[in-house]
């Protein structure tokens, strides 16, 4: 796996899944980087007007690319990237145009960076990343089939590191439907909340095929607020299981996310144990207080959230996440 930084710390708690949410337009970033070719030549990867670039060695070709140490940078800003120790993108029922698939993932790779750092670049327009994306929500309209799968992912944002041993992103769709699968694995940060992350997590969300190029726009800090569905969520942490589904919109600010969802959680006292632990003692009063406010289904605990930006309300009670 690859570590991020120095620090071994980590920044989302399955039991307040408002951050995974919000963060959600990250995850849907996911969507990869590149184009063919066995020397990675930059003009024909890079978004318009060079605001991101992309590096590597990349074989394959409008169908199938398979890259080794990928970098994906932003030349306005030197502090950010988004490295990955090899890439794999697949298609299947879908015909892009040349270059399609590669210049999708370097617009993806950015809004990822951006979702789960917060970074954002002011070079490029919203107009790059859905220009970048629009190719493959065409075909996922029609029927086709994207994956993206990242190994040794990591991230960076001036001194904030993130990453994880493996994420992965399928679209598919049909009419006007898209529906995207997130699968993050072995995440890493070194945020202080990080001994708290889930081990694996699992998303499944929706929306209209139309709007994934607004999506990873916004997502990357640029554009309209996009709305999707959180169809599943599944997140484990040691003996801590997190479940649940909702509705989330996703904005180019952070503070202009939000919410709703209903979570269920196996395994709470767990998580309690984990962040009395690590020290983390605000973390655990929050954790307390919300287990105070729980519905109870036999051993497991049941919440209605709600979130605005830093505002979280358990069930109609504000919390603060911040």
């Amino acid at each position: 796996m690859t570590h991020p930084g120095n620090s071994a710390t980590r920044p989302v708690s399955p039991a307040l899944p408002m951050p995974l949410c919000g963060r959600l337009g990250l995850v849907l970033g996911a969507a990869l980087f590149l184009g063919s070719g066995t020397a990675l030549a930059a003009s024909p990867l890079d978004l318009p007007g060079g605001c991101v670039v992309a590096r590597g060695a990349v074989h394959g070709n409008d169908t199938r690319l398979e890259a080794d140490k990928l970098e994906i940078s932003l030349p306005a800003d030197q502090a950010a990237a988004f490295h990955a120790s090899h890439l794999s993108a697949v298609t299947r029922n879908a015909t892009l145009p040349p270059g399609a698939l590669g210049h999708a993932s370097t617009a993806a790779a950015a809004a990822l960076l951006g979702a789960l750092t917060g970074h954002r670049d002011a070079d490029c327009s919203d107009q790059a990343f859905k220009e970048a994306i629009a190719p493959v929500a065409q075909a996922v309209a029609h029927g086709g089939h994207v994956s993206f799968a990242w190994t040794g992912v990591s991230l960076r944002s001036g001194t904030r590191r993130m990453g994880a041993a493996r994420i992965a992103l399928q679209l598919d769709g049909g009419g006007d439907t898209a529906r995207l699968a997130l699968q993050v694995a072995g995440a890493a940060s070194n945020d202080s909340a990080a001994p708290l992350l889930p081990e694996r997590l699992e998303l499944n969300a929706s929306l209209p095929a139309s709007e994934l190029p607004a999506l990873v726009a916004a997502a990357g800090g640029r554009g309209a607020p996009v709305d999707l569905t959180i169809d599943r969520i599944h997140a484990v942490r040691g003996d801590t299981t997190l479940t649940g589904n909702g509705q989330a919109r996703i904005a180019a600010d952070p503070a202009d996310n939000s919410g709703t969802a209903h979570v269920a959680i196996a395994g709470y006292d767990s998580l309690l144990d984990a962040a009395g632990t690590a020290g983390l003692q605000k973390i655990r009063t929050a954790l307390f207080l919300a287990k105070l406010m729980a519905h109870r289904n036999g051993g497991d605990a049941d919440w209605d959230l709600k979130w605005q930006g830093s505002t979280l309300l358990v069930n109609n009670v504000p919390l603060p996440i911040r």
